[in-house]
């Protein structure tokens, strides 16, 4: 009989550090062998085509191009419900960075980010329970493909609660929460020991100077861009996780192609 095997969080943890420090090594002896600059600080924009960078590390600085990308990506959203902020629960920065493996996992949101987490962390021991305001797991893809990942994640003992909105947190994730559901057979109180939001992402596009340069942003504060990431104001251009047009998350064209065809 095969022992039960025991999973050192900690040497997880160690593990994924020595990969991420890897790879931004990679990344910025490329930046240094392409000549570019790389500047690490906090930027906005202070006229139409002029950004203002500051760092720790060199004095305020101000640029002023042609051309000008964006490429500012988002956050994980966290819910406007009572409590929860107050929990302080993780999203997938923190989950990445925990050194224990937790006892009771919930999982707010079955996306695909809420479902790469739960499975991992079922698979290393963790009791986990998702919940999901939708009829389904995975809500963009077909019923048939969202009931299959349904069945798999009842096989390997996942706790999936579909239809199911939470009304109110209480405690501190990692120390335990206490959380007050809501379904179509009425109301019920889930505990756990930490919670991970995975409900959505946000763009980091508040507080970048934008409406000093005719950029515009939709409704949820993602730039509109059109078919070739051109936004509303000529010469700027927005790509990856930010620009709010569905082709931009398809459509990557490169910044050499974005410079020569208007």
């Amino acid at each position: 009989m095969t022992e039960r095997l025991m999973i050192d969080m900690a040497r997880v943890y160690a593990r994924k550090r020595r990969m991420v420090e890897s790879e931004v090594r990679l990344h910025l002896e490329l930046y240094k062998a392409s000549g570019a600059e790389l500047i690490m600080g906090e930027a906005h924009f202070i006229g139409p085509k002029t950004v203002e960078v500051r760092s720790n590390d060199v004095p305020v600085r101000v640029f002023a191009g042609d051309q000008v990308f964006l490429d500012v990506g988002t956050h994980a959203a966290i819910p406007d419900v009572p409590g929860l902020k107050a929990a302080k629960p993780m999203t997938h920065v923190e989950a990445l960075e925990l050194d224990h493996l937790p006892e009771h996992l919930v999982v707010l949101g079955g996306g695909f980010v809420g479902l790469e987490f739960s499975q991992a962390m079922r698979r290393f021991g963790s009791r986990v329970t998702i919940l999901e305001r939708g009829q389904q797991l995975v809500a963009r893809e077909d019923p048939d493909v969202a009931e299959a990942i349904l069945q798999l994640f009842r096989d390997e003992g996942i706790e999936v609660l579909l239809n199911t909105e939470l009304l109110e947190v209480e405690g501190l994730s990692g120390q335990g929460v206490k959380m007050r559901l809501r379904n179509s057979h009425g109301e019920r109180t889930l505990e756990g020991s930490d919670i991970l939001v995975a409900t959505g992402r946000v763009p980091n596009t508040q507080g970048r100077g934008l409406e000093k340069t005719g950029v515009e942003i939709d409704d949820r504060g993602y730039i509109r861009v059109n078919e070739r990431l051109q936004t509303s104001a000529p010469g700027i251009w927005a790509m990856g996780e930010c620009a709010g047009s569905p082709i931009s998350r398809t459509l990557q064209p490169t910044i050499s192609e974005l410079c020569t065809t208007t």
